[in-house]
């Protein structure tokens, strides 16, 4: 087989997902050709279609990614706007520890901003309304993470999510890979600068299943040294046979008493199941390929908002 068939950067693709109140305002999941994406090796610079996004460190010595959407679907949905993700500049030892704890020799996940102040406007158009800006000013989350195989060969499962709290933030991740399962979770400073409490004591459960037959926990326990979290599933914002997205409820509880309650997204996906022909006619109806029409479905406003 050509191994060159599959670089990343022969199907660039951009996906947003926006919601308010957990319910979803806007969704795209886009590919494009090779010729309508560039990526700059010098520096953080990339641009897929008319979506750009720039990395840099500003005059206040702050680490900044920009991002600048600009995008019609084919059902004449409309997003444009630009966000910017400002933080700290990540402890390089906070940074190694994270990656090194997370990566095996064909994935990796880097944590590039844990905890960020996002500010920026949007406008969205969607149907026959007229564009409706939407003005955000809060706290964002930013990774990556970088495959060399198909996800399948390595996970049969995984959960991963981020809660902010007042002072710091929650990051975990579940993993059942064919080593055995994984589970880490952290206590992240607002500075990004260190540690506060790390964990590897997760339990899952409360096994519940969606309409396409995905079994998924919808509560996670996390056991820190005097304290736990309790994480729940509340409401799903994205359903499909392979991925789940949640706004999920934390708690923490000292001693049986709760000290904070925070809100924020959790995900779920079960790799093997992208490779199920019996789902590709539901990924064809959601994923706009860059070498084929739209699909019917795509260019309907009713329908494809139904396949949120």
């Amino acid at each position: 087989p050509d191994h060159d068939f599959a670089k990343a950067s022969n199907y660039p693709a951009i996906s947003i997902s926006i919601y308010k109140n957990g319910k979803p305002v806007y969704y795209s999941m886009s590919e494009y050709g090779p010729n309508d994406a560039t990526f700059n090796r010098d520096r953080v610079s990339l641009r897929v279609g008319d979506n750009t996004l720039e990395g840099f460190i500003d005059d206040n010595d702050m680490l900044v990614y920009a991002i600048r959407l600009d995008e019609t679907l084919p059902s004449g949905d409309h997003i444009s706007g630009i966000m910017r993700f400002i933080s700290p500049k990540p402890n390089p030892e906070l940074w190694s520890k994270l990656k090194s704890s997370s990566s095996s020799s064909a994935h990796s996940w880097n944590l590039v901003q844990p905890v960020a102040q996002v500010k920026g406007v949007l406008s969205v158009r969607t149907g026959d309304n007229h564009e409706k800006p939407i003005v955000f000013d809060g706290v964002g989350y930013h990774d990556h993470n970088i495959g060399r195989e198909p996800m399948k060969n390595e996970f049969k499962y995984w959960y991963w999510g981020r809660i902010h709290f007042n002072d710091y933030s929650l990051v975990y991740y579940v993993m059942n890979t064919k080593n055995g399962q994984e589970a880490m979770a952290w206590i992240i400073s607002a500075d990004n600068q260190s540690v506060i409490e790390e964990a590897s004591n997760v339990r899952i459960d409360g096994v519940n299943v969606n309409g396409f037959g995905l079994s998924s926990a919808r509560r996670l326990e996390i056991q820190f040294s005097d304290f736990q979290i309790l994480v729940q599933c509340r409401q799903i914002i994205d359903n499909g046979p392979f991925y789940m997205r949640f706004k999920s409820e934390a708690r923490i509880q000292r001693a049986g008493e709760t000290d904070e309650l925070s809100f924020g997204i959790s995900e779920y996906i079960r790799p093997s199941r992208i490779h199920r022909r019996i789902f590709w006619p539901l990924v064809h109806m959601r994923y706009r390929f860059a070498a084929h029409k739209p699909h019917w479905v795509q260019r309907s406003r009713f329908f494809y908002r139904w396949t949120w």
